[in-house]
């Protein structure tokens, strides 16, 4: 835990004059203080400071402001000057074709950027903003606009105060805004002039997800507008400013015929930072030891949102495959931290933004859920009417759903969140009796082996029973012979369930069916099966139909594909061209978004497919089918100029990206390469699509190359302030490095990224890619 200055802050009344990019601010703070005040502000220079209308001295480092207030109680004015940055955090500028706007991003700790505060998230104050521009620009913040005064050649606009909310929540975005008001007026899209078009799908979603969370919470949505904001540059998926949310804009805007996936990928992210406006915004941890407090919460609420009202969409199957799945890599890695974790400074602060913080704990959560049922939602309606507009820590939570169920929530809850990892369970049978032997999962094995406590489900004889234990072995006595059974129902639980004997497996649902083929892949790689026992579950579920079995099969052969086509391809290729002779004929959309995804990863992996599928470049095709076209083209053309024109035809960043993708797996070496600079000269946002080319079999050592003789520098600059390309290298090291392993570990040894969790996460995972190339 961080702890601020003695100080209490209760209203900032800030005016910035902008000219350009530059501007000059005058801040007015409303504030108690029982020593001298320490104010945060990183490249922003301070020029004067009054405290009650007279002069004081203060002193400034790269830091921030000492202002020798002593014991003060009253109102600090401070004049500062500041600018509109070239990056990605802070106030920044980010260009469009045709002009810039200015827009900020300040979570974690990046208002100081902006202007001298204390940037802690349990110093909440109350905003009064004004701000100078010209007038031919609109100006948009968290609150509406209350005046609008002329002044010369530019106009002085003035917001509505907001209510007390911390620091990282404030908005400051002015441009030349293109605007749709929803009716009724309380929803706002707002994006660069030409692209408010694309918006009726984000103001569809927010609109039915604030409905759900009102009626979920029991709390109205507290500010009196919403505004969803396209930003053109923007490092992060989106940010849940109150009142003032900002997205990239590939996950804002969405064309009529938008894919599957984007439909999805537009209302979950909606759905997430809607969430945040009360689990976030008006209910705030007081340090980001706790931001999973935020971050699992809008994680684990959107996909229940979404799925409330769209149910096609089939949230909860990508539930698993997006946010359970990944966590689990993350947390099986000697790298992982425990969900609740000690941060300091800001660089520890980032690096929390990662799996555990989000899918992990939105894991955990919908295991606690499917034990407790309408007990958690009363809980969290509780915590969020005694905590609202303060801060609160996980502690608080635990204490507010206690009252309503009989499970011992606090001892459940404090156990999976201070543990780093998670267990598995092994699984035998003796007569009436389920024995159930729980060890830690690890990748490498070599990790310290905890205990649980376990909430395990099961089904014996097709009767469910529940158990929490935490003990290293927990015997059920069933009080029958033990024909059939399976544990972790739906697979709700975060671990995972190594049956020693399949023979008494009882029927899967498609969950459970994922969850046994992803846990016998990991446990594959992790040694504790051998590949003929792996490749056996492989056999059972070969022809299987369903969405959620059949993509996460798909993606597990891409991937041994990938580490080692000697042993795997033929399987590979043969199991991608039956389903997608299979999921063609369907013609629900649900299979043909997987036809499409199959699609793809089969015209990586088979020539002679691509070549096929090439034909229909330039066609209309199946929205759903885009992708794995523009990948087809990439692979049998190489017609890099082609993806180009593509590229500029679009309109919209989400089919721009389609583009970009197939391009990394262009197979002509030349073109690659001018591909992979091509990629890496656009946007800003969009560098990271370099390390997609490590998933082109032909292409590793091009993109290790340009890694290593610049090109991640030139990544971290730009994405500079975040963690962001750390969590990229996670997933992509491990099939960049293959057969450079200690060209690779030796490269990120000399270098500060190199030390970060992820990186080296990357590197374990590699290690267990590379055994298996043996």
């Amino acid at each position: 835990m961080a702890f601020g200055p003695k100080a209490t802050i209760k209203r900032y009344v800030i005016f910035m004059d902008f000219d350009g990019f530059r501007y000059r601010g005058h801040e007015s703070i409303e504030l108690e203080t029982q020593e001298d005040l320490r104010l945060d502000a990183k490249g922003v220079k301070v020029t004067s400071v009054k405290a009650n209308g007279s002069p004081v001295q203060f002193a400034q480092d790269d830091e921030g402001v000492t202002v020798r207030t002593g014991r003060f109680s009253g109102t600090l004015e401070v004049d500062f000057e500041g600018e509109a940055a070239e990056k990605l955090v802070g106030i920044y500028r980010a260009p469009y074709e045709g002009g810039y706007v200015i827009s900020t991003q300040f979570e974690s700790v990046h208002a100081r950027e902006m202007f001298p505060c204390v940037d802690n998230p349990a110093y909440k104050a109350r905003f009064k903003l004004s701000v100078r521009v010209p007038r031919d620009l609109h100006a948009i913040s968290n609150m509406p606009i209350e005046r609008v005064t002329l002044d010369g050649d530019k106009k002085v606009v003035e917001f509505m105060e907001t209510p007390p909310m911390s620091t990282y929540l404030l908005y400051v975005g002015i441009g030349k805004w293109e605007e749709v008001v929803d009716s009724g007026g309380r929803y706002v899209l707002a994006a660069v002039p030409g692209k408010t078009k694309y918006g009726s799908l984000a103001l569809w979603a927010a609109r039915n997800s604030v409905d759900f969370y009102e009626r979920y919470f029991g709390i109205p949505y507290p500010l009196p507008k919403m505004h969803l904001i396209a930003v053109p540059e923007f490092a992060f998926g989106a940010m849940e400013n109150w009142g003032a949310i900002t997205f990239r804009e590939s996950a804002l805007l969405a064309p009529e015929d938008a894919d599957m996936a984007q439909r999805r990928r537009v209302a979950e992210v909606v759905a997430h930072e809607i969430a945040h406006q009360w689990f976030g915004d008006l209910v705030t941890m007081k340090w980001w030891d706790d931001l999973w407090l935020n971050e699992s919460f809008a994680t684990f609420m959107s996909y229940k949102a979404v799925s409330s009202f769209a149910p096609e969409l089939l949230m909860w199957e990508n539930f698993l495959l997006g946010e359970t799945d990944g966590a689990m890599v993350r947390d099986s890695l000697s790298t992982t931290h425990p969900i609740h974790v000690e941060v300091s400074s800001p660089d520890e602060i980032e690096e929390i933004f990662d799996d555990i913080s989000y899918g992990k704990g939105a894991s955990i959560l919908r295991m606690v859920e499917y034990f407790l049922g309408e007990s958690f939602r009363k809980g969290l309606s509780s915590y969020l009417e005694h905590h609202a507009y303060s801060n609160a820590v996980a502690q608080d939570l635990w204490t507010a759903i206690q009252p309503f169920t009989s499970v011992p929530v606090a001892d459940l809850m404090n156990d999976w969140i201070t543990k780093p990892g998670y267990p598995y369970l092994r699984v035998t049978v003796e007569g009436s009796r389920v024995r159930l032997e729980q060890h830690r999962f690890s990748l490498s094995g070599k990790l310290e082996d905890l205990t649980y406590m376990v909430p395990a489900t099961i089904e014996v004889n097709g009767r469910r029973v529940d158990a929490i234990f935490s003990s290293r072995v927990h015997e059920v006595d069933v009080g029958e012979e033990v024909r059939q059974l399976k544990v972790n129902l739906d697979r709700a639980g975060f671990y995972r369930v190594l049956y020693p004997d399949l023979s008494r497996l009882a029927r899967l649902n498609q969950f459970e069916t994922y969850g046994l083929l992803n846990d016998y892949y990991y446990f594959m790689l992790a040694g504790l099966v051998s590949r003929d026992d792996y490749l056996r579950v492989v056999d059972m579920n070969f022809s299987v139909p369903d969405y959620l079995p059949a993509l996460e099969l798909s993606s597990e052969l891409f991937n041994l594909f990938l580490v080692n086509p000697a042993v795997f391809a033929q399987r590979a290729i043969d199991y991608h061209r039956s389903q997608f002779a299979l999921q063609s004929r369907r013609p629900e959309e649900q299979h043909r978004e997987l036809a499409g995804r199959v699609a793809n990863r089969l015209a990586i992996m088979d020539r002679s497919f691509a070549n096929e599928l090439a034909s229909q470049f330039g066609k209309e095709v199946d929205p759903n089918m885009r992708q794995a076209v523009y990948t087809a083209y990439a692979v049998a053309a190489g017609d890099l100029e082609g993806l180009r024109r593509e590229h500029e035809r679009q309109q919209l960043d989400s089919e721009r990206i389609k583009v970009l993708v197939a391009a990394a797996q262009i197979r002509d070496r030349s073109a690659l390469q001018q591909a992979i600079e091509w990629i890496a000269s656009g946007k800003r946002q969009d560098m990271l699509y370099v390390l997609t080319v490590g998933l082109n079999p032909d292409g590793r050592d091009l993109v290790w190359g340009w890694l290593r003789d610049g090109g991640l520098d030139r990544l971290e600059k730009a994405f500079e302030g975040t963690a962001i390309v750390q969590r990229w290298l996670l997933g992509y090291l491990p099939f960049i490095g293959l057969g450079r392993e200690k060209e690779v570990s030796d490269f990120f040894a000399s270098r500060p990224d190199g030390r970060s969790a992820e990186v080296r996460g990357g590197l374990e995972i590699l290690e267990a890619y590379s055994r298996l190339r043996q």
